[in-house]
């Protein structure tokens, strides 16, 4: 009995921006795969990176209650230790704490008792967002650090680096105006494209890396399992999407319901300080008997009645 294939088509290629795609992109226990890697943390990092090394990607905490951290892509280079995770969503905007969290989580791990500050490594966090993240910054690909007021940078020991793949996604498919960063943004947003194969030529000619990660995304895509994987990743992601959705149309929902009740009470409340004033004016009745009769407070009667004796 033949199973039917749930890849479109014989030469379809798996989406990178897909979370599981992405990591078995970079992961995959193949040369190609490594070379990739090595030019992907060389284009973002900005220097000339060697021996790339994988480490696990599941650190614990020094105590049961601390947060533990699970990354997508945890490895080491000669003088530095880089997490690189590639993220769809940020959920209630918090990505900016986890970013921090992560990345000094991952120095903390990698210090020894005793060691000389000197020996620390540097720490990279670098994150592929399919989200804008600093809608003030025009770059695509940002690099953050400690910094004081005047913009001294403390020791640039924990470095954070944020690709808004949205931002890339502007940018002109013109390969003399990109950066070899930008070039992997591309790439990462055009791969699993068939109308974009010309395009992808052009990167490939352009950018050693992106040549291996081509070479390991073919190679991976003849596999069924990693469709069945990108499939239930854009399954959660839908799912995802929805239940956000859902909750802020919810909240919308009441929050109108709330404004409308809310100015109908302070409408009403209003009608009943104008009729207030009305019959102080007529001087008929007493305060006790407007407050009464209008339904608000003795005491603020009385203070309108003040105002209007004024």
């Amino acid at each position: 009995m033949n199973i039917p294939s749930i890849r479109p088509s014989p030469d379809a290629l798996l989406n990178p921006c897909a979370d599981p795609i992405f990591k078995i992109l970079f992961t995959n226990e193949s040369k190609e795969s490594n070379q990739a890697l090595t030019g992907f943390l060389t284009d973002i990092i900005g220097k000339k990176v060697t021996n790339v090394v994988l480490q696990p990607n599941e650190l614990s905490g020094e105590a049961i209650t601390d947060k533990q951290s699970e990354f997508d892509i945890n490895c080491r280079i000669e003088g530095k230790i880089v997490n690189i995770e590639m993220q769809g969503l940020n959920k209630d905007d918090h990505f900016g704490k986890r970013a921090e969290y992560h990345v000094a989580h991952l120095l903390n791990h990698y210090i020894k008792k005793g060691m000389d500050w000197n020996e620390s490594l540097k720490t990279y966090q670098i994150s592929v967002l399919n989200f804008v993240f600093d809608k003030g910054e025009q770059n695509s690909v940002n690099h953050y650090f400690m910094r004081n007021e005047n913009g001294r940078p403390v020791s640039k020991t924990l470095n954070i680096i944020f690709m808004e793949l949205p931002k890339i996604e502007l940018l002109p498919d013109d390969i003399s105006l990109l950066t070899p960063a930008q070039m992997w943004g591309k790439f990462l947003l055009y791969a699993a494209i068939p109308g974009k194969r010309d395009f992808i030529e052009q990167l490939i000619k352009a950018n050693r890396g992106i040549a291996m990660a081509v070479t390991v995304l073919k190679n991976i895509s003849q596999d069924e399992l990693n469709w069945y994987h990108e499939t239930r990743y854009w399954m959660h992601v839908s799912d995802m999407k929805t239940m956000k959705n859902a909750a802020e149309r919810r909240g919308l929902k009441e929050g109108r319901a709330k404004g409308l009740k809310e100015g109908r009470a302070e409408g009403a409340r209003e009608n009943a300080i104008e009729s207030a004033k009305n019959l102080l004016k007529l001087n008929l009745l007493s305060h006790e008997q407007i407050a009464l009769a209008v339904g608000l407070p003795q005491e603020k009667v009385l203070e309108l009645k003040k105002e209007i004796q004024q």
